[in-house]
């Protein structure tokens, strides 16, 4: 395993190398990080997003417009607080259908949303929504505000990633990470074994090719002169920091149990330029 160095804290002595399925992941035991090595199937530097997904996704935009306005005033609060300013403008990294768009919009906040999937720039023009297909590197706008949600585990350079928005994140500018939490409980069932899961916690072959824990999140945070201001695991469908999805009451309470006892699927990590 010596070979092999950890794609985050770049440790090459803490790795453990797990046969699963077809494929093979490496847990670094420094800063908690699964990872898969080779990612084969890509859209831009990214591994692509479940069809399936995807649909449910679009669907759902129609559905939830209150709840998604609802998310955008809340964390628009905590932002200002965080900022000690009033926000201007937010970037949103992977916005798939734009469901914040309007919300901001009427917050009387500049709101730029950017794509790598076709699916979403077609999205946006069917539906008169600003979906860009615009490279990070490209952009030389600063921003109060950077978000990206269930981005960071289909990222192939993660430290590259993360230099790329802290060159147009504006000095005590903030930065929001939304992932799936590899501590959680659905993931720590699906490593029970794999004749029964084909995934690996949240390592989805071809899909989530990294598994992010808060450990992980802290180093990335610290790699790049980030003040961690919170990281945190909640419900999918928690008051503030949810995802803008419709729930069925089973989900309701299986979210929520899992959030009450600290093992709910999302990981949050809010840090400060």
């Amino acid at each position: 395993m010596k070979k092999n160095r950890c794609i985050i804290c770049k440790n090459s002595e803490s790795l453990q190398l797990i046969k699963w399925k077809n494929f093979n992941v490496i847990e670094c035991h420094k800063c908690h990080l699964n990872f898969c090595e080779i990612m084969e199937i890509k859209e831009g530097n990214s591994s692509p997003v479940n069809q399936a997904g995807i649909n449910m996704m679009a669907k759902s935009f129609f559905e939830t417009k209150k709840l998604a306005h609802d998310y955008a005033e809340k964390r628009l609060h905590i932002y200002n607080n965080l900022l000690e300013r009033k926000c201007e403008n937010i970037l949103d990294i992977g916005c798939g259908p734009a469901v914040f768009y309007k919300p901001y919009q009427k917050l009387n906040i500049k709101w730029t949303g950017i794509e790598v999937s076709p699916y979403w720039i077609e999205f946006g023009k069917k539906n008169s929504l600003p979906i860009h297909n615009i490279d990070i590197k490209k952009i030389k706008k600063k921003y109060d505000v950077i978000t990206a949600h269930q981005v960071l585990e289909h990222v192939e350079d993660p430290n590259k990633f993360l230099n790329d928005i802290y060159k147009i994140l504006r000095p005590g500018g903030i930065l929001h990470l939304e992932l799936p939490n590899n501590l959680s409980l659905t993931s720590t069932l699906r490593k029970i074994s794999p004749t029964i899961f084909y995934d690996y916690g949240f390592i989805q072959p071809p899909m989530h090719m990294r598994a992010y824990s808060f450990k992980t999140i802290e180093t990335l945070f610290k790699n790049h002169f980030l003040q961690t201001k919170n990281i945190f695991s909640c419900s999918n469908n928690h008051s503030i920091w949810g995802q803008v999805r419709n729930y069925s009451n089973f989900q309701k309470f299986f979210y929520g149990l899992t959030g009450f006892f600290g093992k709910g699927s999302l990981l949050v990590g809010i840090a400060k330029k």
